[in-house]
């Protein structure tokens, strides 16, 4: 009877169909292949072309612009003009009429020591690193998500321009992982804002979820680093600096992704798009104020600081867009189709929009779309890393 009941409870038992066993196996065998031309492969495309530029291996056709002459083109465009910062720096000289503040001059420092093309390979170690400890700092450990992120055109633009987006993104991890220690947020925030001033939002995000003295604390630092650094190089440079930047924005806030570049591209006038910019700046502070009130306010008036910083910047290429990842880290800490959709940025021209509506719509199409899918697909809301207390 024993054995009859066996049989029986055999006979019933669920059996697993063939087709199905065998579409396991074979998943199993391929995904390992199918990862590595998803997530390592493409991620290899920045490195690649920097080691073949330092080995010689890689041209492009050089050109002037605005008296200036760039060898490598439009490759490394930002890091010749930083890296010459710095090496004046080194020099004893003036890096003035240079594009940012002088604190960033002095960030080049390291990088003006060293011969033009060790430069370029230890900057894009740099900012590499920069990627990979924004995500560490924000609780990622999935491995694709790196390589995501790394295959990304924002990420791709940074290492071939040679920006320092990347370095924002790190500051902006900071902030966050340390939001309740005063100084570590400050000097994390003024580390950004000293070197792109645009994401200042960050202070009013302090102000909004009420660490008053952490926002104080950042205001005055900012004000001591910025002078501090200026006044180690006589000042020089400052008196002329506005109307230095208004020059460059001439040049160039037509031809961005900015807001402003949108309103322009529909026929605006230039007072009307700047008076359109000023209504989004104190509607996104409102909103920062507003958010933080709310459930997840801390977390989600981050995230408004963010996109409210994005939206109003006079100036905005497509490697800034490589922030969006410290918003979906701060989401997704696993693969999702968020560390995905910006893949899309794919399908644009490149770094600027040529004044394209067509183009500025579509980069901020694929920019809502992550941030969309970063914060909303999954009822399950990502732990936030452990902090110190204040």
């Amino acid at each position: 009877m024993e054995a009859m009941g066996h049989t029986a409870q055999g006979a019933h038992a669920p059996v697993e169909p063939q087709p199905a066993r065998w579409r396991g196996r074979f998943w199993a065998e391929v995904k390992p292949f199918v990862e590595i031309g998803l997530f390592v492969l493409p991620a290899l495309l920045g490195p690649a072309a920097i080691a073949a530029y330092v080995v010689g291996k890689y041209h492009v056709t050089p050109f002037k612009l605005d008296g200036k002459y760039f060898p490598d083109g439009g490759f490394l465009f930002d890091l010749h003009v930083m890296w010459k910062a710095g090496h004046d720096i080194v020099t004893g000289h003036s890096p003035y009429p240079f594009v940012y503040p002088a604190p960033a001059a002095f960030l080049m420092v390291p990088f003006g020591l060293l011969p033009w093309k060790v430069a370029v390979a230890a900057f894009s170690l740099f900012v590499t690193g920069a990627l990979f400890l924004t995500l560490r700092l924000l609780g990622v450990r999935d491995w694709r998500c790196y390589g995501a992120a790394c295959a990304s055109a924002p990420f791709v633009g940074t290492i071939a321009v040679g920006t320092l987006s990347a370095f924002l993104a790190l500051c902006a991890a900071l902030a966050w992982r340390y939001r309740d220690r005063r100084w570590i947020v400050a000097i994390a925030i003024v580390g950004a804002v000293a070197t792109k001033i645009f994401l200042w939002p960050l202070v009013v995000w302090l102000v909004a979820t009420r660490r008053f003295r952490s926002a104080a604390t950042t205001v005055l630092l900012g004000i001591a680093t910025v002078f501090g650094f200026w006044g180690a190089i006589g000042f020089s440079g400052l008196t002329g600096y506005v109307h230095f930047m208004r020059h460059v924005a001439g040049l160039e806030l037509g031809r961005s992704y900015s807001s402003f570049a949108f309103f322009s591209s529909l026929g605006a006038s230039d007072g009307s798009a700047r008076l359109a910019v000023v209504a989004l700046t104190l509607i996104g502070i409102v909103a920062i104020l507003a958010i933080a009130r709310g459930a997840d306010g801390d977390r989600r008036s981050f995230v408004a600081a963010i996109a409210v910083a994005l939206l109003v910047s006079p100036i905005v290429w497509l490697h800034y867009m490589i922030l969006l990842y410290v918003v979906v880290a701060l989401y997704r800490r696993r693969l999702s189709v968020a560390w995905l959709i910006p893949s899309l940025y794919w399908i644009l021209p490149g770094e600027d929009s040529h004044g394209s509506t067509a183009v500025i719509v579509r980069m901020w199409l694929v920019t809502g779309l992550t941030v969309v899918f970063a914060l909303f697909p999954s009822r399950r809301r990502a732990p936030q890393p452990a902090l110190a207390s204040r």
